[in-house]
Protein backbone atom coordinates (compact mmCIF):
# COMPACT_ATOMS: atom_id res chain seq x y z
CA UNK A 1 0.00 0.00 0.00
CA UNK A 2 1.40 3.34 -0.98
CA UNK A 3 1.23 6.25 1.41
CA UNK A 4 -1.18 9.08 0.84
CA UNK A 5 -0.41 12.54 2.14
CA UNK A 6 -3.48 13.42 4.22
CA UNK A 7 -2.44 17.08 4.44
CA UNK A 8 -2.41 17.38 0.66
CA UNK A 9 -5.88 15.83 0.52
CA UNK A 10 -7.15 18.21 3.19
CA UNK A 11 -5.67 21.25 1.43
CA UNK A 12 -7.11 20.12 -1.92
CA UNK A 13 -10.55 19.74 -0.29
CA UNK A 14 -10.30 23.18 1.32
CA UNK A 15 -9.26 24.75 -2.00
CA UNK A 16 -12.17 23.02 -3.77
CA UNK A 17 -14.60 24.11 -1.06
CA UNK A 18 -13.40 27.71 -1.24
CA UNK A 19 -13.49 27.57 -5.03
CA UNK A 20 -17.06 26.28 -4.93
CA UNK A 21 -18.04 29.16 -2.68
CA UNK A 22 -16.83 31.55 -5.37
CA UNK A 23 -17.97 29.51 -8.41
CA UNK A 24 -21.53 29.16 -7.14
CA UNK A 25 -21.74 32.70 -5.76
CA UNK A 26 -23.57 35.55 -7.49
CA UNK A 27 -20.15 36.86 -8.58
CA UNK A 28 -19.71 33.98 -11.04
CA UNK A 29 -22.37 31.34 -11.80
CA UNK A 30 -24.56 31.26 -8.69
CA UNK A 31 -27.58 33.08 -10.10
CA UNK A 32 -27.55 31.09 -13.32
CA UNK A 33 -27.02 27.81 -11.42
CA UNK A 34 -29.96 28.64 -9.15
CA UNK A 35 -32.19 29.37 -12.14
CA UNK A 36 -31.13 26.18 -13.94
CA UNK A 37 -31.73 24.04 -10.84
CA UNK A 38 -34.97 25.90 -10.04
CA UNK A 39 -33.62 26.86 -6.64
CA UNK A 40 -34.89 30.11 -5.18
CA UNK A 41 -33.65 32.61 -2.64
CA UNK A 42 -36.46 31.33 -0.40
CA UNK A 43 -34.99 27.81 -0.60
CA UNK A 44 -31.60 29.13 0.52
CA UNK A 45 -33.15 31.21 3.29
CA UNK A 46 -35.16 28.22 4.54
CA UNK A 47 -32.04 26.04 4.59
CA UNK A 48 -30.18 28.72 6.51
CA UNK A 49 -33.04 29.19 8.98
CA UNK A 50 -33.26 25.50 9.82
CA UNK A 51 -29.50 24.97 9.93
CA UNK A 52 -29.77 22.53 7.05
CA UNK A 53 -27.34 24.49 4.95
CA UNK A 54 -24.50 23.67 7.35
CA UNK A 55 -25.29 19.98 7.03
CA UNK A 56 -25.09 20.36 3.26
CA UNK A 57 -21.77 22.22 3.52
CA UNK A 58 -20.39 19.53 5.83
CA UNK A 59 -21.59 16.72 3.56
CA UNK A 60 -20.04 18.45 0.54
CA UNK A 61 -16.74 18.92 2.37
CA UNK A 62 -16.69 15.23 3.35
CA UNK A 63 -17.44 14.31 -0.27
CA UNK A 64 -14.45 16.45 -1.31
CA UNK A 65 -12.24 14.63 1.20
CA UNK A 66 -13.37 11.31 -0.29
CA UNK A 67 -12.81 12.53 -3.86
CA UNK A 68 -9.31 13.79 -3.16
CA UNK A 69 -8.57 10.77 -0.98
CA UNK A 70 -9.28 8.49 -3.93
CA UNK A 71 -7.24 10.74 -6.22
CA UNK A 72 -4.49 10.64 -3.59
CA UNK A 73 -4.40 6.84 -3.75
CA UNK A 74 -4.16 6.99 -7.54
CA UNK A 75 -1.31 9.51 -7.35
CA UNK A 76 0.44 7.49 -4.61
CA UNK A 77 0.30 4.36 -6.76
CA UNK A 78 2.36 6.10 -9.43
CA UNK A 79 6.07 6.69 -9.03
CA UNK A 80 7.95 9.92 -9.59
CA UNK A 81 4.81 12.05 -9.59
CA UNK A 82 5.04 15.83 -9.95
CA UNK A 83 2.41 18.56 -9.67
CA UNK A 84 1.93 18.37 -13.44
CA UNK A 85 1.45 14.61 -13.26
CA UNK A 86 -1.10 15.01 -10.47
CA UNK A 87 -2.96 17.65 -12.48
CA UNK A 88 -3.01 15.31 -15.48
CA UNK A 89 -4.34 12.47 -13.30
CA UNK A 90 -7.06 14.84 -12.08
CA UNK A 91 -7.91 15.62 -15.70
CA UNK A 92 -8.05 11.92 -16.55
CA UNK A 93 -10.33 11.25 -13.57
CA UNK A 94 -12.61 14.04 -14.80
CA UNK A 95 -12.58 12.80 -18.38
CA UNK A 96 -13.18 9.17 -17.51
CA UNK A 97 -15.74 9.56 -14.74
CA UNK A 98 -17.26 13.04 -14.60
CA UNK A 99 -17.48 14.02 -18.29
CA UNK A 100 -18.96 10.66 -19.23
CA UNK A 101 -21.49 10.87 -16.40
CA UNK A 102 -22.46 14.38 -17.50
CA UNK A 103 -22.95 13.13 -21.05
CA UNK A 104 -25.32 10.48 -19.73
CA UNK A 105 -27.25 13.17 -17.83
CA UNK A 106 -27.51 15.22 -21.03
CA UNK A 107 -28.64 12.28 -23.14
CA UNK A 108 -30.98 10.44 -20.80
CA UNK A 109 -32.06 12.90 -18.13
CA UNK A 110 -32.36 15.83 -20.53
CA UNK A 111 -30.25 18.02 -18.24
CA UNK A 112 -29.41 21.48 -19.48
CA UNK A 113 -26.15 21.80 -21.41
CA UNK A 114 -25.47 25.07 -19.62
CA UNK A 115 -25.92 23.43 -16.20
CA UNK A 116 -23.63 20.56 -17.23
CA UNK A 117 -21.01 23.08 -18.35
CA UNK A 118 -21.20 25.02 -15.09
CA UNK A 119 -20.94 21.90 -12.94
CA UNK A 120 -18.55 19.98 -15.18
CA UNK A 121 -16.07 22.81 -15.64
CA UNK A 122 -15.98 23.42 -11.88
CA UNK A 123 -15.30 19.74 -11.23
CA UNK A 124 -12.60 19.75 -13.92
CA UNK A 125 -10.95 22.77 -12.35
CA UNK A 126 -11.01 21.31 -8.84
CA UNK A 127 -9.73 17.89 -9.91
CA UNK A 128 -6.85 19.43 -11.87
CA UNK A 129 -5.90 21.82 -9.06
CA UNK A 130 -6.40 19.15 -6.38
CA UNK A 131 -4.35 16.68 -8.43
CA UNK A 132 -1.57 19.25 -8.73
CA UNK A 133 -1.60 19.83 -4.96
CA UNK A 134 -1.52 16.11 -4.23
CA UNK A 135 1.14 15.47 -6.88
CA UNK A 136 3.34 18.27 -5.56
CA UNK A 137 3.18 16.85 -2.03
CA UNK A 138 3.65 13.22 -3.08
Amino acid sequence: MHTVNFWAILIAAIVAFAGGSLWYSPILFGKEWMALTKMTDKDIAAAKATGGIWKSYLAQFIASIVTFGVLGFIVAAATGVTAADGAFMGFLAWLGFIATDLLGALLWEKKSLRLALIQGSFTLLTLVIGGAIIGAWH
